[in-house]
Formats: structure tokens, sequence, C-alpha cells
């Protein structure tokens, strides 16, 4: 654990100025990834594999309320002004860095836009100008430090705010006054979705259903233990009366949200190419779409899932820890290498891989992106390095990069005209078509 702990801070740095702050001279040695890098994702060679790729037309979504836009991670093709120019931008707090962690997406509701920094003060802004209509702070009264980020979620007007000091809350969105606070039994990292009248928060191993009248637990599930994990939870993706969960330990679990009840589990472990040690931990939301569950893993492996059964439909050794996107027959996912890639819905065949990030920033971060968002035919993903990248979905061809005010390692929300960019230094952008 201390050489993997060890090895993953030195992999992530270029200088030793990024420690002590005292020299810009470049660490000796040869550097070698983590996670091995050594092969990439190749296009599929069956030459009966030549079906193009087609969307569904685009939607407008009025609001994005949840993580990944709607209950089951899928909202499809949005509707967006493709001539996209920055409308405004707002500071919302502290931003990631050594000891602390973005790990909620910004979500909207009606004319509000909420979002929570890296250490779980949630600031809500207007749509319209940016203007900051409040600040809440999550932290307990002289308790702050450790603090991961904070999920936030809005079902039946109210925001829920899960914490990395293990509390949930339920806020007035209006005007933050807090309708019930209740302790958790152990600390949130971001992840949570609300459902069925249950607010649903993974831990590192256990999946809780918490009442959304008064925050009463009413059921809980553990998973395998797991040896690492991954930094941040995903969001349990929903359908009707079933969740289907991802765990530190790799397991996929379909549970059903009014009692807790199993219905299936699956595993993505033990499958990639690890070189240090077994990481194979899922931080991507899992996405159900037209009764399939896609999952990814972080030890390298995707899979579709049937959702009734549990059956696995395919595999593809494709991995990160990036949530993938839906739309229509095709599943668009970006990996740890760097990468975006188009891959069949019914096979998991791929039909284009590009690389994302630039060769020489490549050998720093490769897995720095964004979880992708497609709009109005344009496929955007956004990277480590600060730039909002636009592809066509069609062919993968980069259509266009957009410098941002810091890098966007978080999946932007769409709602009405205009994409909410979170960056990792915590500045909330607005973009929209331009005049």
């Amino acid at each position: 654990m201390a050489l993997l702990g060890g090895a993953g801070l030195l992999s992530g740095c270029e200088t030793i100025e990024d420690f002590f702050g005292t020299s810009r001279r470049p660490l000796p040695g040869t550097r070698i990834a983590v996670l091995a890098q050594d092969e990439r994702t190749r296009v599929s060679a069956d030459r009966n594999f030549n079906a193009a790729i087609t969307l569904p037309p685009p939607v407008a979504r009025a609001d994005w309320p949840q993580a990944g836009g709607t209950l089951g991670h899928s909202p499809g093709h949005v509707a967006l002004a493709p001539n996209l120019a920055e409308a405004w931008r707002s500071s919302f707090g502290s931003g990631s860095g050594y000891r602390s962690r973005i790990t909620g997406a910004p979500i909207v509701a009606g004319d509000t836009v909420f979002v929570s920094d890296a250490y779980g003060a949630v600031s809500a802004f207007a749509t319209a100008n940016g203007r900051r209509r409040w600040r809440f702070d999550s932290s307990r009264e002289n308790e702050s430090d450790g603090a991961v980020g904070a999920g936030i979620a809005f079902d039946n007007g109210v925001l829920y705010v899960s914490t990395g000091l293990a509390e949930l809350i339920a806020l007035d969105p209006a005007d933050a006054s807090v309708k019930w606070r209740v302790n958790l039994p152990a600390p949130s990292r971001g992840g949570m979705t609300v459902a069925g009248g249950r607010v649903l928060i993974p831990t590192m191993d256990q999946l809780f259903g918490f009442s959304v009248e008064d925050g009463r637990r009413v059921w809980s599930y553990r998973a395998s233990a797991a040896a690492t994990a991954p930094l941040g939870t995903p969001s349990p993706a929903v359908e009707g009366d079933v969740a289907v969960a991802g765990f530190a330990s790799g397991e996929v679990v379909a549970i059903r949200v009014a009692d807790g009840r199993v219905l299936w589990t699956e595993s993505l472990a033990a499958a990639g190419r690890i070189s240090l040690a077994e990481v194979s931990g899922i931080r991507a939301l899992p996405v159900i779409s037209d009764g399939r569950v896609v999952a990814v893993g972080m030890g390298g492996l995707s899979v579709a899932i049937d959702l009734r059964s549990g059956r696995r439909l395919w595999e593809r050794e494709l991995g990160g820890p990036n949530s993938p996107y839906v739309a229509g027959e095709w599943v668009f996912a970006v990996t740890d290498a760097g990468e975006a890639a188009a891959v069949s819905r019914d096979d998991g065949r791929v039909r284009w891989v590009t690389a994302i990030t630039p060769a020489a920033a490549a050998n720093r971060a490769p897995g720095l992106l964004a979880p992708p968002i497609l709009a109005s035919g344009q496929l955007y993903v956004g990277t480590g390095a600060g730039e909002l990248v636009a592809l066509n979905p069609i062919d993968g061809v980069i259509i266009g990069r957009r410098r941002m005010p810091g890098g966007v390692t978080i999946q932007p929300a769409i709602a009405g005209d205009t994409m909410f960019v979170a960056t990792d230094d915590a500045t909330l952008v607005a973009l929209r078509a331009s005049a």
C-alpha cells in the first residue's frame, strides 16, 4: 500500500516543486505509469462492421437535477447551439488540490445552478447571469479538515447534500435553510441519487437507502471489501424500482430501491492490465439505456449487462474513471490513456478512437479527462489541461478546442440553452450561443 501510494503521488507530479515549492528541476529517472498504458484502444478489425454512426434527434432539457443528468445517467442527444461563447463565470470556493477534491458535478433546477467545492461548501447561482444567491457551508461546527467535496441532488423541491464528513442534509433550495440533517455511517465521496422516496448513498463498500422524509436509514447493502479504492464514488443509476451501483471492489450490483433486495451482481475486478496493485474499482457512473447497463471499471474493462437478468452481453478492454455516454445505438467513452472512442451499444465493437490529449501532455497526465457529453451533433470532452474539446461523434475528428480557466475533469451540465462547466480551480463557467 505504501509503495502504491508513493508511486501514485509521484506519477502525477512533474517537478519536486509540486511537493515542496522550492525547485523546478524535473525528477530524475524514467517515468513509469502505475497503471500500464502500453496497449491502446483499437478499432474493431471485423470487415463486416461498417455501420455508420447515426444519432437520435437532439432534445432540449429544461433541467439537470442529478449527476449524469437523468436517473439512468442517459440524457441522450441534448439540444444546444454549437457556436458557444462564455456568458459568465463565477468562483464557487476552494478548488481541487493535494488534500482536497471537487467530487460533485453541477446540477440545474429551474433558474438555479448548484455546485459544491472541494470542502463541501454548496453555492447557488442564477442561471441567467451567474449572480450568487446563497452559499451553504456543509461542514460540522469546528470540524472542516479532511472533507472531500460533497454530492448534491435535487428532487421534488428539495436539495440533498451528502458530505465527506459523514452527513446527509436536506435543504430548501430557495434559501439553503436546513429541513433535516442526519449522520451517515461512513463519509460520502460525492455519489448520490434520489429516486422512489429514497436517497441512495454509496461509500467504499456499502450502499445505503435513506428516507427522503426525515433521513431515516431504511436499508443497507455491503459489497466486498477492497484493499485499494479510487477517490470518489459513483452515483447509482436508477430505472423504475431498480438501482445499479458500482463499488471499489469492482462489483456491479442491481438492488431494489424500495427495500434494498439484491437482484443480481457482476464484477469488473481482476480484468485489466495492472502493474503495481490490483486497482479495479468503479468510479464511473453506470448508465442504464434501453434495458442495458453499461459499466466501466478502472481495471481496464467495460461491460454491457442485461438490466432484467444480470446477464453479461459483451465486454471490451476499455477502462478508466470516467462515465460513458450513451446516445441511440452508440456508447461514447474516454479512457485513462487520454482517448475518446465510439463503441456499439449492441456488441461492444469499436467504431473509432481519437487521442484527445496532445502527446506532450499525455506523457504527464494521460487520464485527466472529463466524462463526455453529447449536444447538437458535437461530443464535448474536458481535459485536465484546461480545455473543452469538441469532436465530431460520427468519425471522432476533433473540430475545436476552447480554453477554460482551469482543468475540466467533471462532466458539465446542460439545461435550457446553456452548458455549465465546473473547473478544477472552482470556477463555474456558463457557455451559451453567441449573439
